[in-house]
């Protein structure tokens, strides 16, 4: 009896030991079990430094331009000067002769596209491609306002750089400005930003531009002194005044299919139009623009004398424009108003 009871005794307490070390190994396996593993811990990686890459300045012909002198005609009374904001510059001496508010920020509208003129004409005329059929219609170039001026340029036509400066200039067609501004600079965006550094080279510190074309956006402005500048400039080239200055003109060119397509644009500025009530044999050439927040603005160059003038002007009314260009005929050229 008293062995069986020890013999009882002894199996209890070896059951018991057996349990013991079972526990152990279960709890020594669990990290395993359960996918828990030390780590040899990682030093972060030092972030590679972001390169940003330098881009050059653009180079522009040299057209320096003089700090002009302030010359007003004495007599001019401004009350009768109608439109908002006008300069009228000696451009070969250097002279501001009139003036009313031309340091005035303004929204320029279609006169803009005279630096887009400007800019594709300097990369054509460098590179002899000016008659080239290098400008081609994407879906992008018509990517403008539903209210735009256009010349009816279609995805696939296929223009010479000058057709689109005729289309540009006389219809002032914003599907034609961003064609010459995907000519020049790949995208538009890209052009606006040459339109800007142009801009800076040539001094103009009133103005900036959003896009090609002139449509109204709130940054995109100048003043009636620095587009004066840029007639300045423009005026430097005969091929693009010539063009300008040109009332109709007839585009034969291919379509998408291969197909001849042909256009007649004429000129928006009815100074140039020998059949018009507002023609000057003054003018040589000149660029409109309106949209409902700019007003009707416009740019002439004259010729006197072998001196070439340009005349600006802006935030005008219906019917403040050409009274305006009059008004200057009399007083600085001795004309009779019509």
């Amino acid at each position: 009896m008293k062995q069986t009871r020890r013999h009882r005794k002894q199996t209890y307490m070896m059951r018991r030991l057996i349990f013991g070390f079972a526990l152990l190994a279960v709890i020594a396996l669990i990290p395993a079990l359960v996918g828990f593993k030390r780590e040899t811990p990682v030093e972060p990686k030092a972030a590679a430094p972001i390169v940003t890459p330098v881009s050059q300045g653009p180079d522009f012909p040299v057209i320096p331009i003089n700090e002009w002198k302030q010359g007003l005609i004495a007599d001019v009374v401004y009350d009768d000067i109608l439109v908002g904001a006008m300069t009228f510059v000696d451009l070969t001496d250097g002279v501001i002769l009139m003036d009313k508010n031309g340091d005035d920020r303004v929204f320029p509208a279609s006169t803009t596209k005279l630096m887009t003129a400007l800019l594709a004409y300097e990369k054509a005329s460098v590179s002899n491609e000016l008659d080239a059929p290098l400008i081609k219609i994407k879906s992008s170039t018509l990517d403008i306002p539903w209210d735009s001026h256009i010349a009816h340029l279609a995805v696939g036509d296929q223009l010479s750089v000058r057709q689109a400066l005729y289309a540009t200039l006389l219809e002032s067609g914003n599907d034609a400005a961003n064609s010459l501004a995907e000519y020049v600079s790949g995208t538009t965006g890209e052009f606006v930003e040459l339109m800007n550094a142009r801009a800076t080279v040539l001094g103009l510190t009133g103005t900036h531009f959003m896009n090609a074309h002139g449509y109204s956006d709130p940054d995109h402005y100048t003043t009636a002194h620095d587009m004066a500048k840029i007639a300045y400039v423009f005026g430097h080239y005969p091929e693009l005044v010539e063009i300008a200055g040109t009332y109709e003109y007839e585009a034969n060119f291919i379509d998408q299919d291969g197909n001849q397509k042909r256009r007649w644009w004429y000129h928006l500025g009815s100074a140039v139009n020998e059949r018009s009530i507002h023609y000057s044999d003054l003018v040589r050439a000149t660029k409109t623009g309106y949209t409902d927040e700019s007003g009707y603005t416009m740019v002439f160059l004259m010729e006197e004398g072998g001196k070439q003038y340009a005349l600006v002007t802006m935030q005008a009314r219906s019917g403040q424009t050409f009274p305006t260009m009059r008004n200057v005929e009399q007083l600085i050229f001795g004309r009779d108003i019509p």
